[in-house]
């Protein structure tokens, strides 16, 4: 994808904000939490609005710009850098959705702001005249705290009682639920992946969606959101919420390391770079994040040309993006895992730069949408013919 001055410039001043991001992420990390200032400072820049409709002040660009703005937002904090992904493919997911839902998120606010939660926990839905009601638990919202609305994962009871239940996303007012400060994790502590309750409440049918309408080609948002941005399936850009911080924090990780060991002796007084030991592992780290920041973006460059083309992806070209995905995270994995021994003793103290990025690069490892094992087994289903085990391709 080429990119325009504006999204070069965007791009610009995330690289520039990064290393103040690295400056408070040792915080972030120990007080579950970024600041209020970040947010903010995302916000004032635009950075939560790059897919937004243009009808509501968005600049709807390509899917790729996140995984580019997330590259360099994610050398800094990666835990800013995940609510940043996690809002931003929100927004998008939101464009696609009905014009009426859209009306109520950003009719009044433009720059609202919208989370999503797991329904993992006790979540129960039933359906009612109008609409759902939805009461109970949903977990790992990330960012609930700075968002406006809840685009709640829900299962939806088939009508007449048999059936799979419908997978939908159910958009939900922070009036209208309860926030648990329940996040404890050892990686990605601060993107405040909390617990979220319900009671008994009311979700009028136009602020649901099933997801089998967002899976590429004309969805009820691209009527009133022209272009292909909004005409590609939502798993492309959803499952890049974990796999474009990762390479953000890949990318951090080695820029330090390479620093860190540009000044460094060894105890027999050697300079740490001359060692062909260091000189192998920061090579080969290199080429393996560069090589899953080429996946991500050529994946998401061939979805786009896809959609502005006018067709629809095939289940071939899903699982394909989400195996590529998936991989690209494993490359980010093995690159601080071949980095850390360069680090030494000084990686086991909990307020380790380095030793964070590791931590929370094994967590965005663990999402369902970028576990290797489920991706992969999908994806060689899938080239055999065979049914998919996980249907959100």
């Amino acid at each position: 994808m080429q990119i325009c001055r504006k999204q070069a410039k965007m791009i610009e001043v995330a690289k520039e904000m990064a290393p103040v991001l690295l400056g408070r992420a040792r915080n972030a990390d120990k007080d579950r939490a970024v600041t209020q200032q970040t947010i903010d400072e995302l916000t004032d820049q635009g950075f939560f609005r790059i897919h937004q409709p243009e009808r509501y002040g968005g600049m709807a660009w390509d899917i790729s710009m996140m995984v580019r703005i997330s590259a360099e937002l994610g050398q800094g904090c990666g835990l800013s850098c995940q609510i940043f992904s996690d809002l931003t493919v929100q927004n998008w997911i939101l464009g696609m959705n009905n014009p009426a839902a859209q009306d109520d998120v950003w009719g009044d606010n433009p720059m609202a702001l919208i989370a999503s939660s797991a329904p993992v926990k006790d979540g129960y839905v039933k359906r009612t005249d109008g609409g759902l009601i939805m009461d109970g638990q949903w977990s790992s919202a990330s960012g609930i705290d700075f968002a406006d609305w809840n685009n709640m994962q829900v299962f939806v009871p088939p009508e007449d009682g048999e059936g799979l239940p419908e997978h939908r996303f159910a958009l939900v007012p922070k009036s209208d639920y309860d926030i648990e400060d329940d996040s404890y994790s050892l990686g990605l502590a601060g993107t405040g992946s909390r617990t979220i309750q319900l009671n008994n409440v009311f979700i009028p049918e136009h602020r649901t969606i099933s997801s089998t309408k967002l899976m590429g080609g004309t969805s009820p948002g691209s009527e009133i959101n022209p272009g292909a941005l909004y005409r590609v399936p939502s798993p492309t850009l959803e499952t890049k919420v974990f796999s474009a911080p990762a390479l953000g924090i890949a990318k951090g990780g080695l820029a330090m390391i390479e620093n860190d060991i540009s000044g460094r002796k060894t105890v027999g007084n050697a300079a740490m770079a001359e060692l062909s030991t260091a000189q192998t592992r920061v090579s080969e780290a290199g080429a393996e994040i560069d090589a899953a920041e080429a996946l991500l973006l050529k994946d998401c460059d061939d979805a786009m040309s896809i959609a502005k083309a006018g067709d629809i992806p095939g289940i071939d070209d899903r699982a394909r993006w989400s195996r590529n995905n998936a991989f690209a995270v494993q490359l980010c994995v093995r690159a601080l895992e071949r980095l850390n021994p360069l680090v030494g003793a000084r990686g086991l103290t909990p307020e380790n730069d380095f030793l964070r990025m590791l931590r929370d690069v094994h967590t965005a490892s663990l999402q369902i949408m970028v576990d290797w094992d489920t991706q992969a087994e999908n994806a060689g289903r899938i080239r055999f013919g065979l049914m998919p085990l996980y249907p959100r391709v």
